[in-house]
């Protein structure tokens, strides 16, 4: 099976019809969380992914935006998320994108191929907010593997292959025979290339595929225009999108 990884799209609708436009011949779509915040485009965003009707599970920006509370992202970006949840995210949803949004599962346990799949936003020992970046120690990978006890019965589960995102990097690494796959972010790249990203898991080649596409970025900087007063949020989420990195000031 071909299976199409894709995740955080963060309401830049321009960078998801964009990955949906130029890729094709996948059997299932599997979507890793944050539909919200930082994009224009919330509302059409969960319009989407409602028609795919993909494997979804639930990012931090969603459970913040369902239940109006913090994300709990990276100091860096958090500021940014503040803003657009108050100012566009919470002023553009209505009753029954709320209503999807707290819907969502935290995490999934699928079957492929005869592979045990595990499908998280974030991390299995912490669904919504842990940071599994692939250059961390290997003891502290392991840690984060092993599924929360709050999933009960799952926290003693065996899997063959973790999806999961938050990260905004792709990354494709084997840790004591799990595999490890982020396909990035679609409409945040944070790893210094703004094209969209995703990516292509093909259980039965055994393979990952990475894939970037370019799309109209200065369409979604001109809505953003249009929502955001604040010179310095325009701005910061301006470089985020034009060069794939956090400003540093």
């Amino acid at each position: 099976m071909k299976i199409l990884l894709i995740s955080d799209v963060h309401a830049n609708i321009e960078a998801l019809n964009s990955i949906l436009d130029t890729v094709g011949g996948y059997d299932y779509i599997v979507y890793l969380g944050d539909l919200v915040d930082y994009g224009p485009s919330p509302a059409e965003t969960i319009d989407k992914l409602k028609e795919l009707d993909p494997i979804i599970v639930k990012g931090n920006h969603d459970e913040a935006v369902a239940y109006n509370i913090d994300c709990r992202c990276g100091e860096a970006t958090h500021w940014l998320s503040i803003y657009t949840r108050e100012k566009i995210s919470l002023k553009n949803l209505g009753k029954e994108d709320i209503k999807y949004l707290r819907s969502l599962p935290e995490h999934r346990l699928i079957d492929i191929d005869n592979l045990k799949i595990f499908v998280v936003h974030a991390s299995p020992s912490n669904p919504l907010y842990g940071y599994l970046y692939p250059w961390r120690p290997k003891h502290e990978i392991l840690k984060m593997l092993k599924p929360t006890s709050n999933i009960g019965l799952l926290s003693e589960i065996r899997y063959d292959i973790l999806l999961y995102g938050h990260t905004h990097h792709q990354c494709y690494i084997n840790v004591d025979g799990v595999k490890i796959v982020n396909p990035g972010s679609v409409g945040q790249p944070r790893d210094y290339d703004w094209r969209a990203a995703a990516a292509i898991l093909d259980t039965n080649k055994n393979i990952v595929s990475f894939i970037r596409v370019k799309y109209n970025v200065n369409k979604v900087i001109q809505k953003l225009s249009n929502l955001i007063h604040e010179r310095s949020v325009l701005e910061a989420l301006k470089t985020i999108l034009m060069k794939g990195a956090i400003p540093t000031t």
